[in-house]
């Protein structure tokens, strides 16, 4: 098979991840298309506006689950680089170690590259209702090959993020479309102290339940909201107006 052939048949694979028709299939797709691209690791965020204020957030990934932790948990966002370029700009990022300024941007670059996120790129889109969206590629060497290999990838980098999000919106717009999740009172409990920033011991002690109980509840809200984090279920749950 020739180059060509390879290209056209990359083409269409990209292309037909905007025919997704949940949320863990464009996560499946963006594994399988990220690897064949030669990258290691992807990040996804779309911040999605339902209306003035209220907005729906919406993570896919296969970074590791102790990167996402410890960066939720430091709120790495606030400082992260390439999260305020998103914001700000519709041009492809690559990562260089002249975008990490401050004593504490350079030890966020030291943890992301152990954890595997050594060098890559960010490439943001930003869509016509105010929604906002990134798609980070990384690989985790970090060598002059690896470099050259996302400058080469970036073209491709940016049509399966203009893909993506396409298929995000979408998925998010029929979702908003469906009744809001049904949640047991004590997952609304839960919920709302989640919101207000408790801690699951915190919580257990202010329900007198157990923290395993409180895990179990939240386990079940995220189910119901199909979203993988905590932050994102009290997103959803704004937007459906439950809190």
């Amino acid at each position: 098979m020739g180059i060509d052939d390879v290209h056209q048949q990359l083409i269409g694979r990209v292309m037909r991840i905007s025919e997704s028709a949940s949320f863990s299939h464009v996560n499946d797709e963006l594994e399988e298309i990220s690897s064949l691209l030669g990258f290691d690791g992807f990040y996804y965020y779309g911040r999605f506006y339902t209306g003035s204020t209220r907005y729906i957030e919406q993570v896919e990934s296969n970074y590791s689950a102790a990167w996402h932790e410890r960066y939720d948990k430091l709120h790495y966002a606030q400082i992260d680089p390439v999260v305020h370029h998103a914001q700000q700009s519709l041009c492809p990022l690559i990562w260089t170690d002249d975008l990490y300024k401050t004593e504490c941007q350079r030890r966020f670059r030291g943890e992301a590259r152990m954890h595997g996120l050594a060098e890559g790129v960010t490439l943001p889109v930003h869509g016509r209702n105010g929604d906002v969206a990134f798609l980070s590629l990384a690989v985790a060497r970090s060598d002059d090959e690896a470099r050259r290999h996302v400058r080469d990838m970036l073209n491709w980098g940016s049509l399966l993020a203009t893909f993506t999000h396409e298929a995000m919106r979408r998925i998010v717009k029929t979702q908003r479309m469906a009744p809001a999740p049904r949640l047991t009172s004590r997952e609304a409990e839960v919920l709302g102290l989640v919101a207000g920033g408790k801690s699951t011991w915190e919580i257990s002690r202010l329900l007198n339940i157990s923290e395993h109980g409180v895990s179990h509840h939240v386990r079940n809200v995220l189910f119901k909201f199909d979203v993988g984090s905590r932050h994102q279920a009290v997103a959803k749950a704004v937007a459906f107006g439950l809190l």
